[in-house]
């Protein structure tokens, strides 16, 4: 039986997501591919209706933590200031306005940060809850779109592409340490009080740690396009 109340990672609930979210992915791709060849124009029309479409669902979803969710707003929790929250504004960016900076550093975030959602997902309320269909079509827009960017669009992240987004990573970290040490509150999941990254230790002996990670993570993104380069290059020498 699917629990309606209540979301378990590893549950029958939790894969469907999984599945649904290659399978939608899967599509849009497909439909991306298929406007690209009867030429660019009709592509760019499709990925600007996705753009504003996200763009419409970003504005819902920060209504929903501003104004609308139970409790109403609250300063520790309902700034849209989260890495996520960031994502899906970049999400509408890049589609819209595809300017390889903005692509650049949505891609990182995207598949190197925000995919931890689907892997290790912070939260509680099952699907008879309006969170639980924010908080899963907010991730699928922001890793899916970040891989419709590699699979549909030709994107493809370089070495300068990673040290921007560690750059801006790097001013976010800094800017939400600030807001989280006036306001108490866990923005980043870099706060005292953060169940998600407790295991890294205590605060805030932690918090380099968690940055280094999502060094780690978005180098990861990066590496399956670093090992290809090499290993056409290698190809190309010994040929």
């Amino acid at each position: 039986m699917i629990n309606m109340d209540t979301f378990q990672k590893g549950s029958i609930v939790h894969g469907l997501v999984i599945l649904t979210s290659l399978a939608v992915l899967a599509a849009i791709v497909w439909y991306s591919r298929k406007k690209a060849k009867k030429g660019k124009s009709s592509a760019a029309a499709f990925r600007q209706c996705l753009g504003l479409t996200v763009l419409v669902f970003q504005m819902m979803h920060t209504m929903y933590w501003l104004v609308w969710r139970d409790g109403g707003f609250n300063w520790k929790e309902s700034l849209p200031i989260h890495v996520c929250d960031l994502a899906g504004l970049l999400a509408a960016a890049a589609l819209l306005f595809p300017a390889r900076r903005l692509v650049a550093v949505f891609y990182f975030w995207g598949v190197g940060l925000s995919s931890l959602a689907f892997i290790i997902p912070v939260i509680e309320e099952g699907p008879g809850y309006v969170v639980f269909w924010s908080f899963w079509v907010s991730h699928f827009i922001i890793v899916g779109g970040a891989l419709f960017f590699v699979l549909a669009e030709g994107f493809r992240p370089t070495g300068k592409d990673l040290g921007l987004a560690l750059i801006v990573s790097a001013v976010y970290g800094l800017a939400i340490f600030a807001v989280n040490s006036k306001l108490g509150s866990n923005y980043g999941y870099i706060g005292e009080h953060s169940p998600a990254t407790a295991f890294f230790g205590p605060w805030p002996a932690r918090i380099p740690l968690i940055f280094a990670a999502g060094v780690l993570l978005q180098f990861f993104a990066w590496l399956p396009f670093l090992l290809h380069d090499r290993w056409r290059t290698h190809l190309a020498a010994s040929s």
